[in-house]
């Protein structure tokens, strides 16, 4: 395959996962606007946006009248992330790069493929936000998750197992590794305080990432730090878990590059040993740390140096170089 065609479907994969991740975070935050304290809901905002590794068009502050000026705060920082076309993590950013690929990708592209992407962002182009948040705030979220599951479901039952579905594919679970790594983070590091201050639950986190009915299933109804962190990090078994993402990479990386996979490894083989190594040892300690430090030191760096390498490798290498044959 092509190195811009495989690029193309790449990053088709990576905005159309960034968009769902946007749009799962958003549809958390804004059903709680109704019956949250005004300091978790500024708190929840702070999380989002550094989990997105942004800073918030507006600061959530906490005052003696906060309810009356939070709720105009969340519009804005909702809208941001919604039909901000420069915010790189808007819905409306990620859906129409996500068909600007996929304008490329045609004669590789099943019909109902392009038919339901393109649907998907003309509904969220011509929808009025402001009317959508008056009928009800998380409603649009909601909807654009409904589309967007459709799309992966519309994906996996059209298209052939060939590399461009395994570039594509690598791409939503590259961008999965890197999100759902910085969302632990975050929810760890900032989410947490001591004393009084607010604090975000556990079991929000366990819901953002659809994994609260699966956690109480295998594990307890009492939701706590360590274990909860361990279950996103390295149940096998979950969809969103950092060891379920690693662990997809490693399998379409050995379907694109069989070579790569066997000794001397290749330079992406490589690095997610090094990730799948690192989710085990260092990603979601048992016990609470206790010192404040967080337990993802390593992850986020290196989900960003295994995307450097894979671009490196499969569409920027050397024109005489190419793939091994």
């Amino acid at each position: 395959m092509l190195a811009r065609a495989a690029a193309d479907f790449y990053w088709m994969g990576r905005y159309l996962e960034r968009a769902e991740h946007t749009a799962r975070l958003l549809q958390y935050q804004l059903t709680r606007l109704v019956d949250t304290p005004a300091g978790e809901l500024a708190l929840g905002w702070r999380v989002i946006y550094r989990a997105l590794g942004q800073s918030a068009p507006v600061t959530p502050t906490v005052t003696d009248e906060a309810e009356s000026f939070l709720l105009a705060d969340a519009y804005t920082l909702a809208a941001s992330l919604v039909e901000e076309t420069t915010n790189p993590d808007s819905l409306i950013r990620c859906w129409t790069m996500a068909r600007d690929n996929a304008k490329q990708l045609r004669p590789w592209l099943p019909v109902r493929v392009w038919t339901c992407l393109n649907q998907g962002f003309f509904w969220l182009r011509d929808r009025d936000f402001h009317a959508a948040w008056a009928t009800g705030p998380a409603a649009l979220a909601g909807e654009a998750i409904n589309r967007l599951r459709l799309l992966a479901g519309v994906v996996d039952a059209r298209m052939p197992r060939d590399d461009a579905w395994r570039f594509l594919e690598l791409g939503r679970f590259v961008e999965r590794l890197q999100h759902q790594t910085a969302l632990l983070d975050a929810w760890d590091r900032i989410g947490q305080t001591t004393g009084d201050a607010p604090s975000l639950s556990w079991a929000g986190l366990l819901r953002v990432c659809a994994a609260h009915e699966f956690y109480c299933r295998t594990h307890s109804m009492v939701i706590r730090r360590g274990p909860a962190l361990a279950f996103l990090a390295r149940n096998p078994e979950l969809p969103r878990s950092l060891c379920f993402a690693v662990h997809r990479i490693e399998k379409l990386l050995a379907g694109i590059d069989p070579r790569g996979s066997r000794y001397p490894l290749a330079a992406p083989h490589r690095m997610v040993l090094r990730l799948s190594a690192n989710v085990e040892t260092d990603a979601g300690n048992e016990a609470d740390p206790g010192d404040g430090r967080g337990s993802f030191d390593e992850l986020p760096r290196d989900g960003r140096a295994l995307h450097g390498t894979i671009v490196a490798t499969y569409f920027d290498y050397p024109v005489e170089a190419g793939l091994p044959s």
